[in-house]
């Protein structure tokens, strides 16, 4: 068994708003809750349940973008909405706050206001009857992380499924996308599994062998449980569709990438060990990475 391998970072993504369109950047800061600015912003309905592409595809039609004052949204036939990075809700955040679901943790949010609520309802449509609203976490809230998978260590996430970070590796997606083509069917981007950090220059799936992946300064993730994949992975994420609901997922699952019965893609971390738990650090494209099963240094 390998003591380390190391790779370099190929792409790194955040995802705003959690289930629209992401940003491939060529640098992030790296915070203890995740990439900044990644998915610090859900789309819930009048319920406070969240809204992904799993129960709305088209959600994946619409872009975000990020100025040094706001984020926008944009659609083709809908043009564009604008949200402050600095809440611009009420001076008492009672009156914005309410609670909101993602999976089986509940968190107290706050409503960015109506007019971009109805944006998206036009775009998005009702669900369950109720109209859409976007929200972020309300700052005197708190999201953790389960620490069932965490060495019982506690972490913080804002509104990702489960953890603050995913890290794919491309050889991969080359080793599916090679079973795929094999069976006659479509090779898939890397785009379909929404990872924030992409790794080059390992071996397939490493990301499922070893503890921990070292960033430098910018800190260690513990690499904490892979990554179960959804019908999401079949969503084309430029136009929604759907042209075949049946793959990827049908091919990961025969490939047995790890010992647990399932169609595993990626593999979800946590921080630790970080400079970034007091300072801004940053990660770049281009940088290098180490896998290894014991934190160095």
């Amino acid at each position: 068994m390998l003591a380390r391998q190391t790779g370099t970072i190929e792409e790194i993504n955040i995802y705003p708003v959690k289930s629209l369109k992401g940003i491939s950047l060529s640098q992030s800061v790296v915070t203890p809750l995740g990439l900044k600015w990644d998915r610090f912003w859900m789309i819930v309905n009048e319920d406070g349940l969240f809204m992904s592409q799993r129960n709305i595809p088209a959600m994946a039609t619409i872009s975000t973008t990020l100025t040094d004052s706001h984020l926008v949204l944009s659609h083709d036939q809908f043009g564009e909405c604008q949200i402050p990075l600095l809440y611009a809700g009420s001076d008492e955040l009672d009156a914005t706050s309410f609670n909101a679901k993602v999976w089986q943790s509940e968190c107290v949010v706050l409503d960015e206001g109506d007019k971009i609520g109805s944006w998206l309802t036009s775009i998005l449509g009702r669900f369950r009857g109720q109209a859409l609203r976007l929200v972020r976490l309300n700052p005197e809230s708190q999201r953790a992380v389960s620490n069932k998978h965490t060495n019982g260590d506690i972490h913080q996430t804002y509104f990702a499924d489960g953890y603050p970070f995913l890290v794919a590796t491309s050889a991969s997606l080359d080793e599916l996308n090679t079973k795929l083509v094999a069976q006659s069917e479509s090779a898939v981007p890397m785009s379909r599994f929404r990872a924030n950090v992409v790794i080059a220059g390992t071996t397939a799936f490493v990301e499922h062998q070893f503890k921990y992946m070292q960033m430098g300064e910018a800190g260690t993730l513990h690499l904490c449980k892979p990554c179960e994949r959804c019908k999401m992975t079949s969503i084309d994420q430029n136009s929604g569709e759907i042209s075949n609901s049946k793959q990827p997922l049908k091919t990961l699952f025969s490939m047995e990438n790890i010992a647990d019965k399932g169609a595993y893609f990626g593999h979800n971390g946590v921080l630790i060990k970080s400079k970034s738990l007091e300072n801004d650090c940053c990660i770049s494209v281009g940088d290098t990475v180490c896998f290894s099963h014991e934190v160095q240094g």
